[in-house]
């Protein structure tokens, strides 16, 4: 049954329906636990280097297990939560009521970006209790001008934790449009793994065809590189690792570039499952 206009109220009932499926499936659980517990392996291992390479050892390691999970949460959340009610026929019941197929869309992708938030939102979190519990235990807790030096040092972290949910929050976009027209959550998922390897070796695959390809295969590069987001764009922990801080401007950027590219494949998303048959 179609509904009048657009709802902004089915929209947010559909992402927490989506959000609490999601938060109560076991793979979220088993992934959350599994950051954490890298997480805490690298603050173990942390011995291994002195001063402040310590510090860089936990980042290096708490970010890489965020981006990594992040991006399996991404892709698995997003193609079972949709694909899964399309196998289950779940999606029946839901479009029987005035509910369009564009609601139904954005609110998945909606519930997943939430689910992924909260996610790089906790994982960011335990990663600075690390390093605030480091300190507290090596007695080189900051002051004075090294307190203000420390509190960027955070603010860096908290950055670094909403570059991460950006990245993911393309990746989620990008599978679930895949979704749309798959015919089972394996293919939606393989599919978004694929995606990952594409977007992450993008750069440097169009660069490689620019320098020595073809005329022909120089312009489909430019076109890829278009049309294909650049993960290279959010690789920005080892710079807070490191102890660097990322601009009011490249955040402001980043988070343009990928409001962008989640509005482009959410737009295609809705417009390949209003033309799909159930």
């Amino acid at each position: 049954m179609s509904a009048s206009r657009l709802s902004a109220n089915r929209l947010a009932v559909i992402a927490v329906n989506t959000f609490r499926e999601s938060v109560r499936q076991r793979f979220f659980l088993l992934l959350s636990l599994a950051a954490l517990a890298l997480g805490i392996v690298a603050w173990w291992l942390r011995e291994c280097s002195s001063g402040a390479l310590q510090t860089k050892f936990v980042l290096d390691a708490g970010f890489g297990a965020l981006a990594f999970f992040g991006a399996v949460v991404a892709i698995v959340a997003t193609a079972e939560s949709f694909s899964g009610e399309i196998e289950k026929k779940t999606i029946m019941a839901v479009l029987a009521k005035p509910v369009w197929r564009s609601e139904f869309v954005l609110g998945k992708l909606g519930g997943i970006l939430g689910l992924l938030l909260v996610f790089c939102a906790a994982s960011t979190g335990f990663l600075m209790v690390l390093i605030l519990w480091q300190h507290m235990a090596t007695g080189s807790l900051p002051a004075g001008e090294s307190a203000e030096v420390g509190h960027r040092a955070f603010v860096a972290m908290m950055a670094c934790g909403l570059v991460q949910w950006l990245r993911c929050s393309v990746l989620a976009a990008l599978t679930l449009l895949v979704a749309t027209y798959a015919r089972s959550s394996l293919l939606a998922v393989t599919a978004g793994f694929a995606a990952l390897v594409a977007c992450s070796l993008r750069s440097l695959a169009c660069d490689a065809f620019r320098v020595t390809g073809p005329g022909w295969a120089r312009g489909g590069a430019e076109i890829v590189g278009v049309l294909v987001p650049d993960f290279e764009l959010y690789d920005v922990a080892d710079r807070v690792a490191s102890g660097g801080v990322l601009s009011p401007g490249y955040l402001a950027g980043i988070t343009l570039y990928t409001a962008l590219y989640v509005g482009l494949f959410a737009a295609l998303a809705v417009f390949c499952f209003r033309r799909r048959e159930l």
